[in-house]
């Protein structure tokens, strides 16, 4: 976290000194209450450190008084026509969501405030924490925090939200129990571990180093297969408990020793290691049908408690933010990632950090229309409360693409002229379209930017299924997953074209066999790979470092250049993990791809781990139904197309 310079933090509380003579503000809001040191994002894990500051119950009487203070506080600035309002540094608490219906009530929330672009609105809250006592109840549901709603050039600034309660099971291994399958565990400070498990999809297990590192390659038994599972937590005997493992899966891995072999420490667990099992969850800040809002310099410690936008212009910024656990504590498992979804302009992320995430890494998405009938210029789309969003923001004008809804051939492009529910009128015939998924270019963050930002031990992969979009030098480091390009064709989607993948550096990125650093993938809903195609990938410049297989692995890919990238050791762990499997030896893997210029790329691969190609001649490239290639300027032959199901993975 930034630190504001002396002159700037004189400026700001002069500048609250006048506000609060002027507006006659409550004392406590005209003076720095009293605030628990904060720590450096930098500082080390510790299983015994406390899960953060700890609070008697008067201390937190009094800042539930002050957390009622907030919103008419912000709300008396803000109609005032004040250019900003700043919350006094220290700690404020509020409670849980409620629910009205089907109306969900967040403890904070800012609606309606708007302001043009010349003259926004902030709201300074450098130095002040917000705790949320939220009960450890096991999602799904999940929990809410803060809403913005309906809010246009609104700046949130140095603001902490954190929760009152854990809401997580996690702990140091004292005991590895393989006959029974099971992890004895000691738990850290302030953990409560429950006594009751619905054994739904949600009990995930994420494993850690005893200094917090993620154990990345183990996510190899969670896509498809959902091996990292536990059934339930019991006592076991001086204050410990048995995590109860599902499958054999994992505790055979971290006895396999060929495995060890592949992947060293970071591969395995021992006594002393950690286990973090998923349990509650939360949106600890959420931007819905708003635009043009700026969190600058915003922390969330909430664990699984992810920052989320949907609807509205979007537009938004998210600057110096950081999305974790919190610095120096017990806590392993941060904030989840960070979604994207339905907003007519991509966000910026600048200099983002996000920790230990316990599910995707960050999301940038669209919702799929499907036409359930086609008349005249009329098309319905079925119901889904997910294209809500959307529909409430949607304009005429708007473009709209389809495809078939099996095959993905591209059907024709329309624009919107009138729309009621799920009813839309279109600017000329809609029969073609009877068969067809809509894609709402205009509603699916197109423009998205991800610069300059930290990613560090996430659980899986960072999701793009729309664009234009670019990520640019960003680090990623022990990822589960990867960068993943994907049509889509259920729920979520977008075709991700346009996207630049430039200058960033990627070490042990999905490492687990196979795994490709980024992977793209056009299929249609039958699964058949490469209609609709993903176009005008641009990926250059990168540092790739222990990629799984081939550090690319590009399905349906047209248009496309990848250049001046650098490939350090990749397909080692599956060559010595996997030795029996059919291995793809280069560094990049293109499929059913075409229109395609490899250029002034380099691979540095000290144990030759690596094979040419025998379309391509070359270790750097591998063919597969490809056409109209290029590497480093010279044409390759078409390869000949091989079934992608024959390896074994």
């Amino acid at each position: 976290m930034k630190r504001i310079p002396a002159l700037v933090t004189a400026l700001l509380l002069a500048s609250l000194a006048a506000n609060c003579a002027d507006d006659h503000l409550a004392p406590h809001q005209c003076s720095i209450l009293e605030s628990k040191s904060l720590t450096h994002i930098e500082e080390r894990f510790s299983f015994d450190a406390p899960a953060g500051p700890q609070f008697t119950e008067a201390e937190k009487d009094k800042q539930r008084l002050h957390g009622k203070e907030v919103l008419p506080l912000v709300k008396k600035a803000f109609e005032s026509g004040a250019r900003e309002v700043r919350i006094a540094a220290g700690d404020y608490r509020f409670g849980q969501e409620r629910h009205e219906g089907a109306k969900i009530i967040f403890p904070l929330s800012f609606d309606d405030m708007q302001r043009d672009a010349e003259h926004p609105f902030v709201i300074d809250a450098t130095g002040a924490t917000f705790w949320f006592d939220l009960d450890d109840s096991q999602m799904p549901p999940g929990h809410r925090c803060v809403l913005f709603r309906n809010c246009r050039n609104i700046v949130l600034r140095g603001v902490i939200i954190d929760r009152g309660t854990r809401g997580c099971i996690e702990g140091r291994i004292t005991r590895i129990d393989r006959a029974a399958n099971r992890f004895e565990i000691q738990p850290s400070p302030g953990i409560v571990v429950p006594t009751t498990y619905n054994g739904k999809e949600e009990q995930r297990l994420l494993p850690f180093k005893s200094d917090g590192r993620f154990c990345a390659p183990l996510y190899d038994l969670q896509p498809e297969i959902r091996k990292l599972r536990y059934n339930d937590i019991t006592p076991s005997d001086n204050g410990r408990y048995w995590v109860n493992l599902r499958d054999p899966d994992l505790m055979a891995r971290i006895h396999d020793a060929i495995w060890e072999r592949a992947y060293g420490e970071l591969g395995v667990l021992r006594v002393g290691d950690g286990l973090s099992c998923l349990y509650t969850t939360a949106g600890a800040i959420v931007l819905e049908d708003s635009a043009n809002l700026t969190m600058h310099n915003v922390s969330v410690y909430v664990a699984k408690g992810g920052p989320s936008e949907s609807g509205g212009d979007g537009a938004h910024l998210w600057k110096d933010c950081y999305f974790g656990p919190r610095p120096g504590t017990s806590q392993w498992k941060g904030a989840d990632g960070y979604l994207c979804r339905s907003t007519r302009y991509g966000s910026t992320l600048d200099n983002v950090t996000i920790r230990h995430t316990a599910d995707d890494l960050a999301n940038f998405h669209g919702i799929w229309g499907k036409v359930k009938s086609a008349s005249g210029k009329t098309i319905t789309f079925e119901s889904n409360a997910a294209l809500r969003p959307t529909l409430n923001n949607a304009r005429p004008g708007d473009r709209l693409r389809f495809i078939h809804r099996k095959t993905g051939e591209f059907l024709g492009e329309a624009r919107l002229t009138a729309l009621k529910d799920f009813q839309l009128t279109l600017d000329q015939d809609a029969t073609p379209f009877a068969e067809a998924q809509a894609e709402w270019l205009d509603h699916e963050c197109a423009g998205w930017v991800v610069q300059n930002c930290r990613w560090e031990d996430s659980f899986q992969r960072l999701l793009i299924m729309s664009g234009p979009g670019t990520v640019r030098g960003c680090t990623f480091t022990r990822m589960g997953s990867n960068i993943s390009l994907n049509t889509g064709m259920g729920l979520v989607g977008g075709i991700p074209c346009d996207i630049t993948i430039a200058d960033n550096i990627f070490t042990d990125v999905n490492p687990r066999p196979h795994g490709p650093v980024i992977g793209a993938r056009a299929h249609n809903a039958l699964g058949q790979d490469g209609i609709p195609p993903i176009e005008r990938l641009i990926i250059t410049g990168n540092t790739f470092i222990r990629s799984g297989g081939p550090a690319l692995e590009l399905i349906g890919i047209k248009q496309s250049r990848i250049e001046s990238n650098r490939f350090e050791s990749p397909i080692r762990a599956t060559v010595i993990a996997r030795p029996a499997d059919e291995i793809d030896r280069q560094a990049i893997l293109l499929r059913l791809s075409s229109a395609v210029a490899v250029n002034a790329n380099t691979l540095h691969d000290p144990e030759n781990y690596t094979k040419s190609d025998t379309n391509s001649q070359s270790p750097m490239l591998g063919l597969n139904g490809t056409k109209d290639i290029t590497l480093n300027g010279q044409g390759l032959q078409s390869a000949p197309k091989r079934n992608p199901d024959s390896k074994n993975k």
